[in-house]
């Protein structure tokens, strides 16, 4: 399923981690000049679900249902399970592709013999040397090996690495280059710069964050399997950069799996009561949804207008019928995981196997992020559509559009209902919410009267200008009405056209902002007043 987020105004405070929280694993990257492929360590199944035991350093909290995470002794949070459990485990598999390749992925807590990449084989047995006497690598040091086979007939021309950063062990890494055809390499994390391996059980897990340049009308993504994350910024400053990390979390009771976690794992919408989270079918395992919430952290204080893309596949065991009431579920300011949601910035969302967006907008900070669904809503079709689609013509999203003030705009877009129906009954608020959570509008006529759910409010913020170092736009708050004001043009596929008076001599640059009686707040296109 693809989510597709927000475009929002941010201001963005960091965050920590929390202790007893699942890590996303060591990242693996195959990068070349067609291709750039990566999966995390939580994404590569062995088939067998388990939990720690409450041994070693590994508590209660940490009894975490997964059957990935090898390259970490198989713990989610990165406790130390102790050796028996640790080399119990059986071998991860996952594949990837990507242009004319085919790469078959095996992760591995021991391994026979060598050689594996940065090391030599194993001709030295005993204690603290790695090998045991039947020439094993394995817990000595406690580590997991991760094995790359070119599986397709074309010799790969490039880098593969594999890399990680721990509480305990800094940055680790491991990086070969080139691969030919059905040829295999092994990487280990080690010390960056040395054949050194660590005792990667030993570290607190492993996270990953993946550091993403910000260029304006340039889309730059975050990739994580077979699913991504995507933002392309309006109004990011040079140097602008964004940190994205995936953290998997058990997913709770969707209504299908059979052993949900425990109440303290259990994710929890806060505020959105009934709401559950989405699982993704690259980090869950049958009757063990894992869902996904993304740690979005700027590392700047600058505000920016974007959209954001998040695609990824349900899982199948969990959600076989698909979702409906699909929302785009945040939190400013705070570490994932999360249960504080307090925002919703969907957007739109079209149901598989038809490209699967999921897209959402909105206002305020980066931080943690998490797809969800009401279950009290009928699943969208495939190939249905739900929430704002648009802007047509002549508008641009997702370019900068100049217009002269004092002209009159056409504002067109579609609606669709959270079940994937076409909204027919959409009215305007006139002079946007009028009581407490943004549900109720009265209009602006002499005597003004109710205007029920569901509305729409249109209006504008002032922004600053892409590549302006002031903001002198006049802010309108709510849109003026040009010749035939609100109209459905065609009410039975959900089409709206509203007819945007701009104000004469309005200068700047503005964000146009749709606010519906739910409460989501839609900033979707940005304008610039030109004089000529």
């Amino acid at each position: 399923m693809k989510l597709i987020c927000c475009t929002a105004m941010v201001v963005i405070v960091s965050a920590v981690a929390l202790s007893q929280t699942p890590k996303s694993g060591a990242l693996l990257e195959i990068n070349g000049s067609s291709i750039d492929l990566k999966i995390y360590d939580s994404q590569i199944h062995t088939g067998t679900v388990r939990t720690v035991p409450v041994a070693g350093t590994c508590l209660a909290l940490d009894q975490i249902p997964t059957d990935a995470y090898v390259l970490q002794g198989g713990a989610p949070t990165g406790c130390d399970p102790d050796d028996p459990f640790e080399t119990s485990q059986g071998p991860g598999t996952a594949s990837l592709s990507g242009g004319v390749y085919t790469f078959a992925i095996t992760t591995a807590y021991c391994i026979t013999g060598g050689p594996f990449a940065g090391e030599t084989s194993c001709t030295t047995v005993g204690p603290g040397t790695g090998c045991n006497s039947a020439g094993t690598i394995c817990a000595s040091p406690d580590t997991g090996f991760l094995t790359v086979k070119n599986t397709s007939g074309t010799p790969f021309v490039g880098t593969i690495s594999l890399t990680g950063t721990s509480s305990g062990c800094g940055a680790a890494s491991d990086t070969t280059s080139d691969l030919g055809a059905g040829a295999s390499v092994t990487l280990a994390l080690g010390t960056p710069g040395s054949p050194t391996l660590i005792d990667s059980s030993n570290c607190g897990g492993f996270n990953q964050a993946q550091t993403l340049t910000l260029t304006n009308t340039s889309t730059s993504i975050a990739k994580f399997g077979k699913d991504d994350y995507q933002i392309t910024p309006s109004t990011a400053t040079t140097g602008d950069t964004l940190d994205v990390l995936p953290v998997p979390v058990p997913a709770g009771p969707t209504g299908t799996e059979t052993s949900p976690e425990p109440s303290s794992l259990v994710f929890n919408p806060g505020t959105f009561s009934g709401m559950k989270c989405i699982p993704y079918a690259d980090f869950s395992a049958p009757n063990n949804p894992v869902c996904v919430e993304l740690q979005v952290i700027p590392n700047n204080n600058d505000s920016y207008i974007y959209t954001v893309q998040n695609d990824f596949h349900i899982d199948a065991n969990s959600l076989s019928g698909g979702v409906g009431g699909p929302a785009l579920l945040g939190h400013h300011a705070v570490p994932c995981p999360d249960s504080g949601f307090d925002l919703n910035f969907f957007l739109s969302y079209t149901a598989p196997p038809v490209g699967d967006p999921l897209k959402g907008s909105g206002s305020g900070g980066g931080s943690c992020w998490v797809a969800a669904f009401d279950p009290s809503v009928a699943a969208v079709p495939v190939g249905g559509m739900v929430g704002f689609v648009g802007f047509q013509s002549p508008v641009v999203d997702s370019k900068i559009n100049v217009i002269k003030a004092g002209s009159s705009v056409p504002l067109k877009w579609q609606q669709f209902a959270g079940d994937g129906t076409a909204e027919t009954h959409l009215s305007w608020c006139q002079t946007g919410p009028t009581t407490q959570g943004g549900s109720v509008c009265a209009d602006n006529s002499p005597n003004p009267t109710t205007v029920f759910a569901p509305w729409v409010f249109l209006g504008t913020i002032a922004i600053t200008c892409p590549n302006d170092t002031v903001n002198t736009a006049t802010d309108t708050s709510s849109l003026a009405a040009g010749k035939s004001g609100f109209q459905a043009n065609t009410p039975v596929d959900g089409s709206y056209q509203f007819n945007w008076q701009t104000i004469p001599k309005s200068t700047g640059c503005v964000a146009l902002v749709l606010q519906y009686d739910t409460g989501i707040r839609v900033f979707q296109a940005i304008f610039k007043y030109s004089k000529t």
